[in-house]
């Protein structure tokens, strides 16, 4: 018993240690600066970003403005700035009205339609503000930004707008859209580059290659000087989600960017992916750490002679205790204003309580956990594998990437939704920290009841999946009692939810038909499908047995 607590605390501290030895050693910030800064749209509504700039490189500096994609943030876009600013291209990555911390939008101006309007009036804000900075009339005070070198980047969503904000506005010299398609001349815009990944989920790459085939129909774009450059780029080691992390189109759009500025050559190595992993190793050890000391809290019983009187009450105020302790770290979070360790805390709060309300399951629960994550893991990047295995191809050598993009593919799936949960749970973090509701929720529940979300979480989770591994039967066909017609009411609420989270990436591709059916199979009715299959197969219910 002894044994397996002492792996574990091992283990915490090997993640922990690795993980902040990456993450110190792999600084992002070491050679530049970053500034928040609000630019009002109007008297009501505000744009917020992070401006990254090169300590460097002298003033004015060269500078990209980057968009992100749908259902997400500009933190999604902050790893690409901030290599671009080590290697002295000023970035700036901000959130789209309706997204992350600027101007709310109401879900009717959420439409496809609405949010081309608005996103590229969101950029054309950016670019104004860009420009207002490029002008100094003070020679011991030169303007921060070189009027002649702006660009403008985006991912996705945030792809559409670069291109139709680059074909508006012929001062941006250089055009970087990933992950998505869409109109363009062989002159216009300035200096497009195309980068997109082998398992492209939405927009796969041989709808990049006919847009290719009309920027560029003779096959030879390397004119910068007069903004008629073209590259196509196609990475075997990303799809839709994880475009923006990627070291290969990170490589190609910093050197694509450098040329475009007619700025030297610098091939610094990538430090993007250590710092994420080392990261995930700090907060994967900061838990795994908060388990052990659970497993040890729970071990240290008291006496035979007070177990039957005192060991009830004892837990109850252990849990109570627990709770207690982390409500007010994470008040103190709170006050300090650091929002990363305030979720880290709120996590460590939420294991802790379940460990201590349910004494000797928190083992079985974490085996039982990472098992259905990695069925979850597995169903969600099947429809990438189902995309890369048709581009094969094209690209026979590609296939041995292949365990590069599966290792990538977990590593930035983890980042790239640990950034959205941060999102999700606060309404502002840039200036002030300020959680929302369901923040506050969840936090309430566990101080009045610890343990209680964990504790429904799975009662839910062990309720579906009891439904799901029923018998399939067709007697007493049009007789459906309460019961069952609460279960499938259950499943169609969050087929519904389901379709809300991806309503953005399947309304991008609703006006072409066939294709959008097609995406909404592979996002939605593949990943569904094949999970229940493997939920109800023998052999998956032999391995849960065992880890159980």
């Amino acid at each position: 018993m002894n044994q397996r607590y002492y792996r574990s605390l091992g283990l915490s501290l090997f993640l922990v240690c690795m993980g902040l030895l990456l993450w110190t050693s792999f600084n992002l910030t070491l050679g530049i600066e970053s500034q928040s800064v609000a630019i009002p749209i109007n008297a009501k509504q505000n744009l917020i970003t992070r401006i990254y700039t090169p300590k460097t490189t002298p003033k004015p500096q060269p500078v990209m403005i980057l968009c992100h994609g749908v259902n997400a943030s500009k933190e999604s876009m902050t790893p690409l700035a901030m290599e671009l600013a080590r290697h002295g291209i000023a970035a700036i990555p901000f959130d789209f009205g309706g997204y992350g911390e600027s101007y709310s939008l109401g879900m009717q101006n959420k439409s496809i339609e609405r949010l081309e309007a608005s996103t590229v009036a969101d950029a054309k804000a950016i670019l104004d503000f860009v420009r207002s900075r490029s002008v100094s009339s003070d020679i011991s005070h030169p303007s921060q930004f070189d009027a002649k070198r702006i660009g403008i980047a985006g991912h996705s969503m945030g792809g559409t707008t670069a291109l139709k904000l680059a074909e508006l506005e012929s001062q941006l010299q250089a055009t970087v859209v990933l992950s998505i398609s869409g109109f363009a001349t062989p002159t216009i815009p300035n200096n497009l580059f195309l980068g997109v990944g082998v398992y492209e989920q939405l927009n796969p790459p041989s709808e990049l290659r006919q847009m290719w085939q009309t920027v560029c129909p003779d096959g030879i774009c390397n004119n910068f000087e007069n903004g008629t450059a073209r590259r196509l780029v196609i990475s075997d080691t990303t799809d839709h989600f994880t475009a923006p992390y990627d070291p290969k189109l990170i490589r190609q759009v910093i050197h694509w960017t450098q040329q475009a500025f007619d700025l030297p050559l610098q091939d610094k190595p990538l430090i993007v992916p250590w710092f994420i992993v080392g990261g995930i190793g700090t907060v994967s050890g900061s838990i795994v750490g908060g388990v052990w000391l659970v497993l040890r809290w729970q071990n240290s019983k008291p006496s035979q002679e007070q177990e039957r009187g005192l060991e009830r009450g004892l837990k109850v105020r252990i849990r109570s205790s627990v709770t207690g302790f982390w409500g007010i770290v994470i008040l103190i979070c709170w006050i300090a204003g650091t929002s990363n360790l305030l979720v880290l805390c709120s996590l460590l709060q939420l294991v802790s309580n379940y460990g201590l309300r349910h004494p000797g399951k928190i083992n079985q629960a974490v085996r039982i956990t990472g098992l259905y994550f990695g069925l979850g893991l597995a169903a969600f990047c099947l429809s990438g594998l189902l995309r890369g295995a048709v581009e094969w191809w094209h690209y026979p050598l590609s296939w041995l990437k292949l365990p590069q993009f599966l290792l990538q593919w977990i590593i930035f799936i983890v980042y790239n939704y640990s950034i959205a949960m941060k999102v999700a749970f606060f309404e502002t973090y840039t200036f002030k920290l300020q959680p929302n509701w369901l923040f506050f929720l969840i936090i309430g529940c566990e101080l009045v009841q610890p343990g209680i979300i964990l504790t429904g979480v799975e009662n839910v989770g062990t309720w579906l999946i009891q439904w799901l591994r029923r018998p399939l039967t067709v007697t007493g066909l049009g007789k459906v009692s309460g019961k069952d017609a609460g279960l499938i009411g259950g499943l169609v609420v969050l087929l519904i939810v389901l379709l809300h989270q991806r309503r953005g990436d399947i309304g991008q591709v609703a006006s072409q038909g066939i294709a959008a059916l097609e995406v909404f199979g592979l996002l939605l009715v593949l990943p569904i499908g094949v999970g229940i299959g493997i939920v109800r197969s023998r052999w998956f219910q032999r391995l849960e047995n065992r880890l159980t």
